[in-house]
């Protein structure tokens, strides 16, 4: 049974524990020898770790994504706490309880009904077509339903897409009430396909980390070919319609610079674009606050990808 969780993490701390092993990067040192560089996660957080002794040898032990028992000193470098590692040992399944290590929230459930509630309004007969096509696709429901929305920065857990597409829908349906001129079913329909290529994008396994197919192609070109098969599968989809379609999915990261490969070019593209981003960024600060707050801390540390500390008002 576990007893030690990554959140509860103090300087000093002794471990004796498991965790998914997330990463893990031989390197040099300045004698010409090797550490090991690694990452270690449980429901409750990840915390990086180095270890100086026997780092070729124990390196070939596990792999990224594997269950491994750590033994390791919690300690403070450069301000942030990291584990100074003695033991890494695979365990093999049995040793483990999956549910200590994957996080998922309390309400899915009740989240995953609401969320297909709201797609199943849908009134225009050929988009209610396309979201029942894919309703009926279990392999692909099997993997949307479990799929993460992101790797780390937002909803980044089993469960998280349907979860982000819900709030994304819940947010556009308040959209649609301001601006009439809004085509609901579309946009609805544009946030059900938006983000689907994740579901080969990313792993679907104990960590979060992108496939082969992530890495080469990434989720929008992913997302295109499944929502073109998709489409294909109904009689007589009409063409206007389907460029509609894979615009949004092209233009939801709303920048060249962001990665989309056109901008977006229509009421429901920019409206996706910015509910996809608004969600995105506001569970993302809410994680780093609740992370501030669990540590006492007012501000977050630095982050890099979006150049900025978070505020933790409560402080105030």
């Amino acid at each position: 049974m576990k007893k030690q969780y990554v959140a509860d993490f103090q300087d000093g701390d002794v471990i004796n524990d498991y965790f998914v092993a997330t990463r893990k990067d031989l390197r040099d040192t300045q004698n010409g020898g090797k550490f090991l560089g690694m990452v270690f996660k449980d429901k409750t957080g990840e915390l990086g770790g180095v270890m100086w002794n026997n780092a070729v040898s124990v390196a070939a032990l596990f792999e990224v994504g594997d269950v491994v028992n750590v033994r390791a000193t919690v300690n403070t470098y450069q301000g942030r706490l990291q584990l100074r590692v003695d033991q890494v040992l695979p365990l093999k399944e049995g040793e483990y309880e999956t549910e200590d290590l994957v996080f998922t929230p309390e309400n899915t459930t009740n989240v995953s009904d609401a969320y297909y509630q709201i797609m199943e309004s849908i009134q225009t007969p050929i988009l209610k077509e396309l979201l029942e096509t894919c309703l009926k696709d279990e392999e692909l429901m099997e993997k949307y339903n479990a799929c993460a929305a992101g790797k780390k920065w937002h909803h980044a857990f089993r469960g998280g897409l349907v979860l982000h597409c819900y709030e994304m829908a819940r947010i556009a349906e308040t959209m649609c009430e301001l601006f009439p001129k809004l085509n609901r079913d579309l946009l609805l329909t544009g946030i059900f396909l938006h983000d689907i290529g994740k579901v080969d994008e990313l792993s679907q396994g104990m960590s979060i980390d992108y496939t082969t197919a992530g890495k080469l192609m990434g989720h929008l070109e992913i997302g295109c070919t499944i929502a073109n098969r998709k489409m294909d599968e109904v009689n007589d989809f009409p063409e206007s319609l389907r460029m509609q379609i894979i615009h949004m999915i092209l233009s939801h990261h709303s920048e060249l610079e962001m990665g989309s490969p056109v901008v977006p070019k229509t009421l429901e593209a920019i409206v996706l674009a910015h509910i996809d981003n608004l969600d995105a960024q506001a569970n993302a600060f809410d994680n780093v606050i609740a992370t501030n707050q669990s540590k006492g801390q007012e501000w977050s540390e630095y982050i890099n990808m979006i150049d900025r500390q978070i505020w933790n008002s409560d402080f105030a």
